[in-house]
């Protein structure tokens, strides 16, 4: 394996291991609001890693691509989670 295929694979465990915090994070934090914000900043970062990662093993893969990936998913999973907030509040669940 090539210098790039390990750091490749190291940028992935990471994501992957922003994923099992964003799950325990569902499952151990309080209230709906909590979980929320772990969810979407766990899993923001951990997507563009593992995105990351992908183009640093794969020779053959479209950075443009993986660019757009990663903008779409830091301009609407922050926006969801907000969202989410905004209706759990306006429905008075998680008071």
């Amino acid at each position: 394996m090539s210098a790039l295929q390990i750091l490749g694979t190291v940028v992935m465990m990471l994501g992957s291991f922003l994923f099992l915090v964003a799950a325990m994070g569902i499952v151990r934090l309080p209230d709906v609001y909590c979980r929320s914000h772990a969810l979407g900043k766990a899993t923001t970062l951990g997507i563009m890693l593992l995105l990351v990662g992908y183009g640093l093993r794969v020779p053959e893969a479209s950075w443009l691509k993986i660019l757009l990936i990663v903008l779409f998913q830091m301009v609407t999973v922050p926006v969801a989670a907000h969202l989410f907030c905004l209706m759990a509040y306006r429905k008075g669940i998680g008071r």
